[in-house]
This record gives structure tokens, sequence and C-alpha cells, in this order.
């Protein structure tokens, strides 16, 4: 089944999305993702344990992991593995297919046969974080094949589709091996430190955006010093820890601005902001309007 609902992320305490609760049980979950129903066409700054293998339908949009920043266009497609903080940005209107996976599904428990003969080399490597799919070659072309047999199995749902879709995404990752060979053989331990502080730091930001809080208190919550935490924000997310913090504190601006009936100067307390003044000024810097231009126009 193909969710196309799906407006907002749900978060555990450490940034982590809940993918298990959304699939229902079943080991993968797939969503039809439009730019237009999140806020601010943004996807904030996220990570989960499963796998996720995405195919864009139309227009565009713009991945962005600690390391790097992609552009994915129209017919194109990306693997991210799991445990990789990542975020979306939408220029323009576009959509694109989500399909997150448990890595266990393929190969079976860790440490299977299957899992360490075919599988854990691929989705346990530190190098290989993403892989920006285009089809500009036999094997990649291939690998797009494959999702979109997948997406067409999703839609009917044919009797033991399930298992079918557990055969194909495993000729998907044994032949995204493949592609991703030179990265794979080159692999090592990576900074797996960095990613446990910002999981920490996001959740006190997430829960305390709306309080006075500043570097300071972020690092604190990862017991770092302000230093250390700038270095890590720069590093993750290319942000520092307050640039971050006013920008989440407009996004869920935002948000409030569309779901609620609060004025203007209750939203901005509500979302941290001394001043209606220096709310307004952050807002039109972000959105491009002003808060009370955002609210009609949407």
């Amino acid at each position: 089944m193909i969710r196309y609902q799906k407006n907002r992320l749900v978060l555990a305490n450490d940034s982590k999305e809940l993918l298990e609760k959304e699939a229902g049980g079943l080991p993968f979950v797939c969503n039809f993702n439009e730019s237009n129903v999140f806020i601010g066409n943004h996807i904030p700054w996220h990570w989960h344990d499963w796998f996720e293998i995405n195919y864009t339908e139309r227009g565009s949009y713009i991945l962005q992991t600690p390391e790097q920043t992609l552009e994915i266009h129209q017919g194109e497609a990306v693997f991210i593995n799991g445990n990789i903080l990542h975020a979306y940005d939408f220029p323009a209107d576009g959509g694109y297919y989500s399909l997150s996976c448990d890595a266990r599904f393929p190969g079976g428990e860790f440490g299977s046969y299957l899992d360490r003969k075919y599988f854990s080399p691929l989705l346990r490597s530190r190098s290989l974080t993403v892989l920006h799919i285009k089809p500009d070659s036999e094997r990649r072309i291939s690998l797009i094949g494959y999702i979109l047999k997948i997406l067409n199995l999703l839609r009917e749902e044919p009797k033991g589709y399930e298992l079918t879709v557990r055969q194909i995404i495993g000729d998907f990752l044994i032949l995204l091996t493949e592609e991703a060979a030179e990265i794979l053989a080159r692999d090592q331990a990576g900074n797996g430190r960095d990613l446990e502080r910002m999981k920490l730091m996001l959740d006190y930001v997430y829960k305390n955006y709306a309080e006075q809080i500043g570097v300071t208190e972020i690092a604190r919550a990862a017991s770092v010093s302000t230093r250390e935490c700038t270095r890590c924000f720069k590093r993750m997310v290319d942000r520092t820890p307050v640039r971050f913090l006013i920008e989440y504190r407009a996004q869920m601006a935002a948000s409030l601005l569309l779901g609620t009936g609060h004025s203007i100067s209750e939203i901005a307390e509500k979302c941290g902001f001394m001043s209606d003044s220096y709310f307004s000024k952050i807002f039109r810097e972000i959105y491009k309007c002003t808060p009370r231009e955002y609210r009609k126009a949407n």
C-alpha cells in the first residue's frame, strides 16, 4: 500500500522518525510525499533505523545530509542508508515516492547467513550514507526499474505481493552493492560520536525551542563545550546551533499560523521569539513574507 496523506514526521525524543508505527506491522512503508503539504516546503532534520529508497515522480528536491547536498530530479532515485541524518527542501512543486524498509526484511535477523553474505556490508556501511541514482548507465537504469516494479506491486497488491517486494528489494540491494563497490572498498569506522551528540542536541532543541535557550544550553544537552557544539552543528547540518534554533522556531510558528487561530503575538511568544518585530523580521527572512501574509495566502 502507498500512503498519500503524509504531511508531517512522527518523531521520537531524539529526532528519530517512528516508521514502525506508521508501517502498522509491515517491515516496510511507502509514502507519496508532495512538497506543498509540508510547512515551508521543508522536511526537517531527522533519521531512522530503516534504509530509504526514494523515486522522484515530478519536479525536484534538495536532499541534505551532514556530508553532502544533492539535487534529485524527476526520474532519478536516491538510496539513504539507515541512521543517517537528512532533511529535504523543495524549490518548487514536486512529488516523490519514499520506500522505507527494515534492514532485516531482505536477509532475516542481523547476523544470519543471508544478512552476513549479501546485506550487512551495504546496510551497515559507515562510508555509504547516500547514493544518487541517475538513469545514465545500464546498471542504474536497472536499479530504477526495480523501484518502479515495487511501486506497481504496492499499488495493485496482488496476492503474496509482500513476498515479491521482499525478493525485488533483495535484488535491488545486491545490484546496489555492485554500484557502490568503490565506496564500500574504502569503508571505515566513520564518526559515530558526532551523530550521537547531534541526536541529543536536536532532541533538546525540539523539546525546548519555546524557552529562552542558546548555544550554552544546547551544548550542555550533549555534555560538550559550546565550541564543540558549534563545530558539530556546522559539520552535520551546515548551520550554527543558534541559526538552527531560529529556523526551527520559525517552522513551528508557520505551523501554528495555519493550524490555530492564535494571534501573531501569541504565536511569537509560544515559539520563543522575544518580540513581535523580531519574529516578523525572521519570518520574512525565511519565508519571504510576513506572518500575516503567510496565514492569508495559505
